[in-house]
């Protein structure tokens, strides 16, 4: 009624507490906020690199290609169907269940209704004929103080679980239909109940004796609130008292549940009474003399307990040789998770993993070992030696060209036929080392016919980002320009660029955009003819299309190639082609109006899709050399990746072209200084010009709006400051009385 808990509400973050009536498992870090000047943005994702694309059909044994970063829990998942098993629905559902509930696409006054503790205040309310609203709310977490070198933090733990306020609702069903709704015996229970609850954030109060006339069960109840009341208030010594003499009553209906409560408060109590950990983020330490005494009592009724309190004594047990043997129970817990067969205690079994792996415990189990939380393990010798399939898939995705078991690993994964969970990705890791050794043509064969196999695929859920994967693979294949651009676009799973941002609805933005490695590869490796190729054909899309327009339009005014910007004019959108075709002060006024111009492509969304806006976090103009680009970042180093594909198709006059082109286009300054001394220098030539005050005054607008150039001092911000300060000055005194001079104010 008061203290159950479902296995299911063991370990996994507050739950853990619940369940072992803890105070604290590990101690939480300190609630220190620090808050950004700003949002976070990320780029788009092709391929993700920390969980699955599609979950529930990773559940279902798509695996697609795995990413070593994959989460704990989705490795596991990924290792069961390796070797061959596959998750039941109960397993699917626990893997599945959110953390949180997702108050942004449901209701949330209807998610607040489901739970328990809200529940239980419905059931008051009706029982005592009054508002819900009128029913006091109450906290589930009890909050103390915790003091480590000569620190002090407020912390908290569930106090209260889900569990205690469903027991207590189906209590007061069951009593009202005894009793009878509005009886004094009810009104009287609840008076008792509340009093438990009272103790679960604070110190509240105990049960008064019931009333005179009250009935036997009633006064058996409040036996057991009383209990539950100490249990709650952290007098844990008068709970285990208690609950002893209820599980001696035989006429109390709580009898067979005494010894567990019991057991659950010595439990409570030796969580309590030890020393806090030593750091922030230390699993806390337990008085392992009370959790052994406890141990020896939960054994004895896991042994000849009812079937509902044995099964609860035995997650109890689980969760004391977490404390005293973690490793083993580590084990335990992994052996039982990889399967094949089902888990049947596969949520509390992942709870464990999760917690003792992410608290640094080791294990021997092969999931472990696998899943890299056993030691340093040579996943090639441990295929070697046990020949699995889970090993086979990670040896093979380390494995580079002459590497010992390199073509046995390739003959066995060569083996493997469609359909079977690994078959993806040991595709894509022969794919690999086929082009790292140069066999190209093989390469490409393999990655084509595992990516026809996934168009043809009428359930598609979960492979797109595997489709991407392979495309990535198969574009450094490619043996003419046609076959890059084929393989160019890929299908964004997620946007969270500042460019997309920018776009606003995310439904309105097209799904194929260019990862890392086409637009480096336009950038750095293709000549201008290919850019304009590009954007004349129709093998791109058309948006992508209009970007390529746009930056090679404006790399050719940075090379005053007035024959290729005449060629590109017509590619532009209608707003930009009063430049004209060729590369003067009307390509400067251009580029001055439309902030979100540049003459590179990026990953993902192109900030030239909302060319015309003015980015309020200063994505405006360009800071990257004009030939090369943004980089990619390696996440491990946060250092610039090489993500440009060698291309084969070029003539060698194209790969000449390619570097003249960005020699002269890397030797120019940044956007706004480029584009700010341009207009400086027209309107000093030119004062009459009926532009000559916009072009100033965008001109500090830009250096204003523009991507950041460096830190204070820095001889590139003090370059653009004094570009702002010549704009500023030479606009109000050449222009006193412009409107233009009016808005402009200050320099920058």
């Amino acid at each position: 009624m008061i203290q159950k808990v479902t296995r299911q509400q063991g370990r996994g973050r507050k739950g853990v507490w619940a369940l072992a009536g803890a105070a604290v498992l590990a101690a939480a870090v300190p609630l220190i906020v620090v808050l950004a000047c700003g949002p976070d943005f990320e780029p788009e994702v092709f391929v993700p690199m920390l969980h699955p694309e599609n979950a529930k059909a990773f559940a279902m044994g798509t695996l697609g290609v795995l990413q070593p970063g994959y989460a704990r829990k989705d490795k596991v998942v990924a290792y069961r169907y390796l070797i061959g098993g596959r998750l039941s629905e109960p397993e699917r559902e626990a893997y599945l269940a959110p953390e949180q509930p997702d108050y942004a696409a449901a209701d949330f006054q209807a998610i607040e209704a489901e739970k328990p503790v809200n529940q239980w205040r419905a059931a008051r309310a009706e029982a005592l004929k009054v508002d819900v609203k009128s029913t006091p709310e109450i906290q589930q977490e009890k909050i103390y103080e915790v003091k480590r070198d000569n620190f002090s933090s407020n912390e908290s733990f569930l106090n209260c679980p889900n569990d205690a306020f469903v027991a207590a609702s189906a209590a007061l069903r069951s009593r009202a239909k005894v009793w009878g709704a509005g009886s004094a015996d009810i009104v009287d229970w609840l008076k008792g109940q509340d009093a438990v609850f009272s103790n679960c954030s604070k110190t509240g109060t105990m049960p008064e004796p019931v009333h005179a006339g009250a009935s036997t069960l009633l006064k058996l109840d409040r036996e057991y609130q009383t209990a539950a009341a100490k249990f709650y208030a952290g007098d844990y010594d008068g709970a285990a008292a208690g609950f002893e003499t209820i599980g001696r009553s035989v006429s109390s209906p709580w009898q067979p549940w005494g010894e567990y409560l019991a057991a659950r408060a010595e439990v409570r109590k030796a969580a309590t009474t030890a020393a806090p950990a030593k750091n922030w983020g230390d699993q806390a330490t337990f008085d392992n003399a009370l959790l052994e005494k406890a141990r020896e009592r939960l054994k004895t009724i896991a042994a000849v307990g009812q079937d509902r309190v044995a099964q609860a004594a035995s997650a109890e047990l689980q969760f004391i040789a977490v404390r005293l043997e973690p490793k083993k129970r580590l084990d335990d817990a992994a052996q039982a998770l990889a399967g094949p067969k089902p888990d049947e205690d596969f949520a509390q079994d992942m709870a464990d993993m999760l917690f003792l792996t992410g608290h640094n415990v080791t294990g021997d189990a092969d999931l472990l070992r696998w899943m890299g939380h056993g030691g340093d393990v040579d996943a090639a010798a441990m295929w070697r030696e046990r020949k699995t399939q889970p090993w086979l898939v990670t040896a093979l995705m380390q494995a580079k060209p002459g590497d010992a078991d390199a073509s046995e690993m390739e003959a066995a994964a060569a083996k493997v036929p469609p359909g079977v969970s690994d078959y993806v990705t040991l595709s894509y890791a022969r794919a690999r080392l086929m082009i790292e050794r140069g066999d190209l043509t093989e390469a490409r064969k393999l990655t084509s016919t595992v990516i026809d196999g996934i168009n043809r695929d009428t359930v598609p859920e979960g492979k797109v980002a595997a489709k991407n994967a392979l495309l990535g693979e198969r574009i450094r294949t490619a043996t003419s320009y046609g076959e890059f651009l084929a393989d160019a676009p890929r299908t964004t799973l997620e946007t969270g660029s500042q460019a997309a941002s920018n776009l606003g609805d995310e439904k309105k933005i097209p799904r194929a955009q260019f990862d890392w490695d086409a637009a480096s590869t336009f950038n750095r490796s293709l000549p201008l003819s290919k850019w304009l190729e590009a954007a004349k054909g129709k093998e791109l899309p058309e948006h992508l299309r209009q970007a390529l327009a746009m930056a090679a339009w404006i790399r050719a005014v940075g090379l005053s190639d007035d024959t290729v910007a005449k060629a590109a004019a017509p590619l532009l959108p209608q707003s930009l082609r009063t430049a004209g075709t060729e590369t003067g002060f009307a390509a400067t006024m251009v580029l001055l109006r439309n902030p979100g111009v540049r003459p590179y492509l990026e990953q993902g969304v192109q900030r030239s899709a909302s060319y015309r806006e003015l980015d309020s976090f200063r994505d405006n103009w360009w800071c990257s050399k004009w030939a090369d680009g943004p980089a990619s970042l390696s996440p491990e180093t946060g250092k610039p990746m090489e993500t440009t594909i060698p291309v084969s198709f070029l003539s060698p006059a194209e790969k000449a072209a390619v570097d003249y082109e960005n020699k002269r286009l890397n030797a120019l300054p940044n956007g706004v200084m480029w584009v700010g001394r341009r207009a400086i220098d027209y309107v000093k030539a030119h004062p009459d010009d009926k532009e000559a005050a916009e072009a100033l005054a965008l001109t500090v607008r830009a250096t204003r709006y523009g991507c950041y150039v460096g830190g204070d001092g820095d001889k590139a911000m003090l370059e653009q400051k004094a570009v702002s300060k010549e704009a500023f000055t030479l606009l109000h005194q050449k222009y006193p009385r412009s409107a233009w001079t009016a808005k402009t104010p200050y320099f920058y």
